[in-house]
């Protein structure tokens, strides 16, 4: 296992920077930035493979810290002062890391699956927080479509509490790669529907059948789902809500209509 003593900002140092800042080199290099115990934790786990370690030198690390350094192909090992430049915490976790991308592929569905289609995310924070839900509420893969925030963005990663390793996901690159998947799907699982939510209906949540296996549409804050995905649906549905709100942001939408997903199908 080789370690690199990193003293200043020198290239080395500014490479790591861009992976935790700039979406195209994540892109480019297949890899990603990951801070806090429980993250790194969670991508152990589950099988993702991490490129680095980042920790710094005048702190003793913890017997479990110690112990997972030889997980990685090699370690950074940098000042205190680069250190609080690369965590956005008060107190930086005692390890970062950086982590290979998953090749994102159809996971292996239940007989019954349940899947989430998010068209074009806009929000970190909210994006991260559908994956938690997907994760606690037994969406068996969860999809993206259109340009939107990046799945690897650090904020998304945190805002999923761990669920991003554990939650199967795939990017949708064309509405013809749509067809192909519900095609795939209606022709594999008897009764197959597309749910879509939406504001421009009056067919409540609760009046479909959820039982059935269900890829759910959801749109982003700001226009909700395109045209063409909502011609794609079987059924419209919005949820239920006092006449003065006219609708919740995505994130919660989301996990209000898993929740009533998991509800039927639990009874």
């Amino acid at each position: 296992m080789k370690t690199i003593n990193i003293g200043k900002e020198n290239a080395t140092f500014q490479e790591i920077l861009a992976l935790k800042e700039n979406r195209t080199k994540r892109a480019n290099t297949k890899l990603f930035f990951v801070e806090g115990t429980q993250n790194i934790k969670d991508a152990i786990s589950n099988g993702w493979q991490i490129s680095a370690f980042i920790y710094n030198r005048k702190e003793t690390l913890s017997d479990w810290a110690k112990s997972v350094l030889s997980a990685s192909e090699l370690n950074y090992c940098i000042n205190e002062n680069l250190m609080h430049k690369l965590s956005d915490k008060s107190e930086p976790s005692e390890l970062l890391a950086i982590i290979k991308m998953k090749e994102q592929k159809l996971a292996n569905f239940s007989k019954n699956p349940l899947l989430v289609l998010v068209d074009r995310p806009s929000k970190k924070g909210n994006f991260g927080t559908i994956i938690r839900s997907c994760d606690a509420l037994f969406v068996d893969q969860l999809f993206f479509i259109g340009h939107g925030v990046d799945i690897y963005d650090k904020d998304v990663i945190t805002s999923s509490m761990g669920s991003f390793f554990r939650l199967p996901f795939k990017f949708i690159e064309s509405n013809e790669e749509v067809i192909k998947l519900i095609n795939t799907l209606k022709s594999k699982y008897k009764g197959f529907q597309i749910v879509a939510t939406s504001l421009d209906t009056n067919n409540n949540l609760w009046n479909c059948d959820f039982t059935k296996p269900t890829l759910l549409l959801v749109g982003n804050e700001a226009k909700g789902i395109s045209k063409f995905l909502a011609d794609t649906a079987d059924t419209l549905v919005k949820i239920d809500m006092k006449n003065d709100v006219d609708s919740l942001n995505v994130a919660c939408a989301t996990t209000a209509s898993l929740y009533e997903i998991s509800r039927q199908r639990n009874n």
